[in-house]
């Protein structure tokens, strides 16, 4: 048997409530996207051959192995993948791939969220995990403050409207943090203002959730600019401003003035997303890469769709 698994990427909008004081903290909103993906092809072999990042994938199937207590000789190809630490969510999506791949290969009857427990994903946030199981547009609601394990229930998950794009900008410069550093950077911010969290709801409530469900692009891509900005106070003291660099503020208005519905940072970037209808995004694709150009800034820039159906898995 030989199974591949393609994964949706995902963009982060932010995180909603790093106050606490209504008892749930954290709390996260995110979109699946079509691209950038992973996808990985495994097989059973009479020994253990990586090809792509063996590393990572070791690690991986470390974990799986002496939780399940068997000792994995298959064969892993990484074809695709994510790139690392730039806000895409490359690690979730990895470790899914390869804990769907390996349970179904050996039989082990094992759902997605117990695979992510066990593979250390999903701890603060959601959205990955949803996004490889049913993509869209998710909204999870975070933990119990005094009670922070398992995984943040998903409270809404809807279809992201198929004419709207993103544009993905990934300019080469320092990469976000992840990990014990995501952890240290959480502890010296909360609680938070509890003013930036009421904001954030609001907006979600009375504007980002309306004009997606009457396909308002206009109205959605300025709640999310709104989302963005106040997700930014949470850690400018951190990253020293709303974004991680000062190129991604002027890249940001470069692409509003020239037709872009909506902007933000990824997670802890440096990734940068744009919402713009699928009519005008190649221009504006053109647009970006002359203006990349002439500032001298290396950078991948993405057009993709949103995924509405989460990890594609095939079985030959």
């Amino acid at each position: 048997m030989r199974i591949t698994i393609e994964t949706p990427s995902r963009i982060h909008l932010g995180i909603i409530d790093l106050n606490g004081n209504l008892g749930r903290i954290y709390g996260s909103i995110g979109v699946a996207l079509e691209r950038p993906k992973t996808s990985i092809t495994v097989e059973k072999s009479d020994r253990l051959e990586i090809i792509g990042n063996g590393n990572r994938i070791e690690q991986l199937l470390h974990k799986i192995s002496n939780h399940f207590r068997f000792k994995p000789r298959v064969r892993i190809e990484l074809r695709e993948s994510i790139p690392e630490h730039v806000g895409l969510g490359s690690g979730t999506q990895l470790s899914l791939a390869i804990g769907v791949a390996i349970s179904r290969i050996y039989g082990i009857d094992v759902g997605i969220d117990e695979l992510s427990v066990i593979l250390g994903r999903g701890r603060l946030s959601g959205i990955g995990i949803e996004a490889f199981k049913n993509g869209g547009f998710i909204i999870d609601a975070g933990h119990e403050k005094d009670n922070i394990k398992g995984i943040p229930p998903v409270i809404l998950r809807h279809d992201f409207p198929e004419d709207w794009s993103f544009l993905i900008i990934i300019p080469e410069i320092e990469r976000g943090l992840s990990g014990r550093e995501e952890d240290i950077a959480f502890k010296r911010i909360i609680p938070s203002d509890p003013e930036i969290p009421a904001r954030i709801c609001r907006i979600i409530q009375m504007k980002l959730l309306p004009s997606l469900m009457l396909r308002d692009i206009d109205n959605f891509g300025e709640a999310l600019m709104e989302i963005d900005m106040n997700v930014g106070l949470y850690f400018k003291h951190i990253q020293g401003g709303i974004y991680k660099n000062e190129f991604l503020s002027e890249l940001i208005e470069f692409s509003l003035s020239n037709g872009a519905k909506g902007a933000g940072q990824s997670s802890w970037g440096p990734g940068i997303y744009l919402l713009i209808e699928n009519k005008n995004a190649n221009k504006l694709k053109k647009k970006l890469i002359n203006f990349l150009n002439k500032k001298e800034i290396a950078a991948d820039v993405i057009k993709t769709n949103a995924n509405n159906s989460g990890a594609r898995i095939m079985v030959d």
